[in-house]
């Protein structure tokens, strides 16, 4: 008997009769390993005592959408719940496991008349809620955020209808797993975590106790056959005992232990009504060396918590398919803007909420759940056909925009309870502009607001801060009137120390020319006067602020030298060869894999090393001239531009210094016209030996060199005395080699190599994922710094650049409020501020994590008004133990890369 390779859709799980039996003809079969001998503390537990088990647990994997849409899966998957009912109404013995919330929600609201029979079996544990995400989503992706509302929606909705408190953590297609899930499972009340993918070698145990970069340890089931066993069953008992017994041997491989597990199912299919007639007949075979029993997961678990022996692994398990972390790459950045504007709405709806007027948290639902389900593995990933990439970029938009006017009304709001009248001889022309700051420390930072005057005859604008005081101003842009005044225009200032999770008010007043007597209006002087180079008196120029001095290329674009300033003296941050150079590179991989094509049955970690760009299959930015390249300097920051050709396409960057802000920022386009190709930026340093940290959710991690891995907002290239960190806003795909700080960009790839299997069908079109003729753009930025990454707070710097300080003009009032206000002080600064937002309940909700990785006794949180009450709670928002606030104050400690979550009551304001 011989059956081929099945690739089971997106979770590419093998059946268990080819994992079995995949030789070709003429060889051998492969030979499992022989289980392990029991050692003496296993053989006396009560496990070793009962028959051997092969625990069956059935599954149907939705897929949510990959290779069709979010209905079109629906339609086909709604009547595989419908068999379920079947089954367990039919046989006894059968169980099964349902997770994502997508799925079930659907079901219950089309099929009413079935939810009661539904609810029954829940009940009985007969059908066990496991995940209870929205989607089986990508863990690494997404921020840290993003995880919790998964769990706040999914286990939520699951608790209010059902009834369950889901326990059961539940990632079978996941690409990956970062080191902080350990202590996210627990603190979202989970007891588990079932996985197919990431262990770093193949001999790995299937349960063990996974240790998190905080300690916490979680029971992880992994799955190292795959998820999708015994499909398709065979109908007559000869064959399906011989296969069921060959599984039970190669799952001993994993586990020495007489009590094993296997996952029947696969993607979206329709459960198999023999398989219980067939586990019933192999049961009473005579000389059976197992039993065969139907179970749910936690069957299994209260199995394996009795044993005292579970080996401990700690750390991430990652990375897995690493071409996913830049193919479709406006994927990525969609989310990672969507994250921010929806927790900025969240932060600012709370505050409007403690100041009385109600705050719309229903529209906060609306616009939360298409993010959270564009959070799946597969559209994370961007794995998916084109119609299903156009529905995904559609639900970005919508929740964009329902976040849009949530962050715009509650600033309104907000703003409606400043004092915003001015005084002086300006006032009665000074228009009032709001900053925003939604982080928790006080910050320095660009902000830039649009004014539109409809006098004619503004030659320029003044901006005065909160204090009185003139500060210098760039107008960006600007539509005149025809005699040359400023009709519209956006204008950019530093806005200083702008209060935690506050605001502070500033006063653009717009500036005249009087014409001379008796003649007429002269013209206005420039709206903000510059210095400037090009390559028409010089071939390369510098720009600077009070920290760095970067030297440009003016005819490539390259950056030759970037030198950090200190008072022991210049450091030349750039190695031998110039940096923000892009590599356009041959690929030729699919959607999945980098220099080549899917392995579906991939289940440990990739260790493949993928270093500098090759020579010979490789192009940069800086072989080619345009001769274009100019720097200018402002009041507010001095800039360099330049665009060129790059190949059949096309290269623009602008390189930007700010005035007071220790970090150098670019803004890259690549316009693309090849095919298999992908783009990553450069930055050779000068440090030739060092340590390479990337940020995960709520913490960091140490990483291999010369290995693309996902990193949040930020990696870091030290050796303790100096480094460099690398932010980005939506480009996971990071790397270190040879001392370059590698960011990769995009990549041109399609669906090529895969079977029409699972939804896949001729026809049906990847090609826009090659990103022909599109011209994206790429926000990323460097931050040179002495000592180490944690002494430079490199963690803030990251959150600093992807959420920008928000300017709003508003109008002139009294208020209640002052021109400058926050609402807490946070102390030290290794604690940050993740969460603000409304309770699912009462109160606000306030979380922190330790972001330095050290032990941090004696932190504090000082509100502006005082707080009623206090309590910590879980990331469910659950009580854990009141606490006692001293008066505006929360003193507590936290280990290293803790979260630690708090809901709070706080005194309105009158």
């Amino acid at each position: 008997m011989r059956h081929s390779l099945r690739i089971c859709c997106l979770m590419f799980g093998l059946s268990v009769w080819s994992v079995i039996q995949a030789s070709e003809p003429g060889e051998p079969a492969r030979q499992p390993k022989p289980a392990v001998a029991l050692s003496e503390a296993a053989r006396t537990t009560p496990e070793a005592s009962s028959p051997p088990t092969l625990w069956i647990i059935p599954h149907t994997h939705w897929e949510g959408a990959v290779f069709k849409t979010r209905e079109e899966y629906l339609e086909i998957g709604l009547p595989h719940i419908l068999t379920v009912l079947n089954l367990l109404r039919t046989h006894p013995d059968y169980r099964f496991v349902l997770d994502q919330v997508a799925y079930v929600k659907p079901f219950l609201e089309r099929y009413p008349e079935e939810a009661p029979e539904f609810r029954k079996f829940v009940s009985e544990g007969r059908l066990e809620i496991v995940g209870a995400n929205d989607v089986m989503l990508d863990v690494n992706i997404p921020s840290g955020e993003s995880w919790v509302r998964q769990a706040l929606y999914g286990k939520g909705y699951y608790k209010r209808e059902l009834g369950v408190d889901v326990r059961v953590g539940w990632a079978l297609d996941t690409f990956g797993h970062h080191a902080q899930m350990p202590q996210l499972l627990k603190q979202a009340g989970y007891d588990s975590y079932w996985f197919q993918r990431g262990v770093h070698v193949d001999d790995t145990p299937s349960e063990f106790l996974w240790e998190g970069i905080d300690g916490t340890k979680i029971p992880a089931f992994w799955l190292p056959l795959g998820y999708g066993l015994l499909y398709p069953s065979p109908t007559n008992l000869f064959d399906f005992s011989a296969g069921v017994r060959e599984l039970w041997e190669s799952l001993g491989r994993y586990s020495r232990w007489p009590n094993r597990v296997a996952l029947a199912g696969a993607d979206v299919i329709d459960p198999e009504a023999a398989l219980p007639s067939m586990v019933h007949e192999f049961n009473h075979e005579r000389n059976q060396p197992f039993l065969l029993r139907f179970g749910v997961p936690t069957d299994f678990e209260s199995i394996v918590v009795q044993r005292a022996e579970r080996p401990v692994i700690g750390g991430e398990l990652n990375p897995v398919f690493q071409g996913t972390y830049s193919n479709r790459a406006e994927i990525k950045q969609w989310m990672r803007r969507l994250e921010r504007i929806l927790t900025t709405a969240e932060k600012l709806s709370a505050l409007r909420a403690w100041l009385n007027p109600p705050a719309d948290t229903q529209n906060l639902a609306r616009a939360w759940e298409p993010v959270l389900f564009n959070q799946a593995h597969d559209l994370t990933s961007g794995t998916m056909v084109d119609k299903v990439y156009a529905d995904t970029i559609r639900g970005y938009e919508f929740a964009k925009s329902l976040g849009d006017e949530m962050v715009e009304a509650d600033l309104s709001a907000i703003a409606s309870r400043i004092d915003t009248s001015a005084s002086g001889a300006a006032a009665g022309e000074a228009i009032p502009v709001v900053v925003f700051n939604s982080l928790g420390w006080p910050r320095t930072d660009i902000a830039q607001v649009r004014i539109g005057f409809s006098e004619s005859g503004v030659s320029s604008v003044r901006m005065m801060d909160p204090s009185g005081q003139n500060i210098p101003v760039q107008v960006v842009d600007a539509q005149k009137y025809p005699e040359g005044g400023i009709k519209d225009a956006t204008v950019a200032f530093i806005a200083r120390d702008v209060q935690a999770m506050g605001y502070a008010l500033y006063q653009a007043v717009p500036e005249k020319l009087q014409p001379p007597r008796g003649r007429m209006a002269a013209e206005p002087a420039p709206v903000s006067g510059h210095e400037s180079a090009s390559t028409e008196r010089q071939d390369t120029s510098s720009i600077e602020n009070e920290y760095y001095r970067a030297t440009l290329d003016l005819w490539t674009g390259a950056l030759t030298r970037l030198e950090l300033k200190s008072s022991s003296g210049a450091w030349d941050v750039i190695g031998a060869s110039p940096a923000n150079v892009v590599a356009e590179e041959q690929d030729g991989g699919d959607f999945w894999e980098l220099y080549g094509t899917l392995n579906g049955a991939r289940f440990t970690a990739m260790t493949r090393k993928h270093g500098l760009p090759t020579p010979g299959r490789s192009h940069l930015s800086d072989e080619w001239v345009g001769g274009s390249g100019v720097t200018e300097v402002g009041p507010v920051w001095a800039q360099f531009q330049i665009s060129h050709p790059f190949g059949s396409g096309r290269f623009r960057t602008r390189v930007r210094l700010y005035r007071g802000i220790q970090r150098v920022d670019i803004e890259t386009q690549v316009l693309n016209n090849d095919k298999f190709v992908r783009y990553r930026m450069l930055v050779p340093t000068s440090i030739s030996s060092g340590k390479r940290f990337d940020e995960i959710p709520f913490g960091s991690v140490e990483r291999p060199t010369a290995q693309e891995f996902p990193a949040q907002n930020w990696i870091d290239w030290s050796d303790g005395a100096k480094g460099v960190a690398l932010l980005n806003r939506g480009l996971p795909g990071n790397n270190v080699a040879d001392g370059t700080l590698i960011l990769s960009l995009m990549r041109s790839a399609m669906i090529s190599a895969y079977p029409f299997f699972g939804g896949y069908e001729p026809g049906v079109s990847s090609d826009l994922g090659l990103e022909l003729g599109e011209e994206r753009t790429f926000d990323y930025a460097l931050v040179p710094h002495l000592g180490s990454w944690q002494e430079a707070g490199v963690y803030r710097a990251g959150l600093e650049f992807n959420n920008p300080l928000i300017a709003r003009t508003v109008a002139r009032h009294a208020g209640t409020l002052p021109q400058r206000w926050g609402l807490l002080e946070l102390s030290p600064a290794n604690v940050v501020t993740s969460a603000l937002k409304m309770g699912e309940d009462s109160g606000v909700i306030l979380r922190v994590y330790e972001a330095a990785g050290k032990p941090t006794p004696g932190v504090r949180i000082k509100l502006t008004h005082r707080a009623l009450s206090a309590s910590e709670v879980n990331l469910l928002e659950q009580p854990i133990q009141k606490l006692n606030p001293q008066g505006d104050s929360l003193s507590f400690d936290l280990r290293p890369y803790e979260i630690k979550t708090f809901r709070i009551e706080l005194s309105k304001l009158n």
